[in-house]
């Protein structure tokens, strides 16, 4: 998977470990940045920044935010590279959900009344 232009080891959202890591990274992204609303807009970008980099650290390894982001704390670069991960766990949910439709019960039904 490419994140910000960098290529990074495909993430496994279908083995528990893994989604459960995923899981746990996003909601500290979403709570966290809920808690930098009040604060001046130089520290909540610090703050957000921070956050953000610490899912990608806590998903592929430290140090991976370097990788991704060099030295920069730049919020759009930060939120941009946060949609493309989203975006791509999202794109193999829609995976799973086109294979499991397949064996539905509602699928099932419908078949049974042909």
């Amino acid at each position: 998977m490419k994140i910000n232009g960098v290529e990074l080891e495909d993430l496994d959202i279908f083995e528990a470990d893994t989604v459960e890591k995923y899981e746990g990274a996003l909601e500290k992204v979403v709570n966290g940045a809920k808690e930098t609303e009040s604060l001046k807009s130089s520290v909540a970008i610090r703050e957000q920044c921070n956050l953000v980099f610490d899912c990608f650290n806590t998903l592929f390894g430290e140090g991976t935010d370097k990788k991704i982001f060099g030295n920069k704390v730049n919020l759009l670069t930060c939120l941009k590279a946060f949609e493309e991960l989203v975006e791509y766990t999202g794109e193999q949910k829609k995976e799973l959900e086109k294979f499991t439709s397949k064996y539905s019960p509602n699928r099932a039904a419908r078949r049974k009344k042909k």
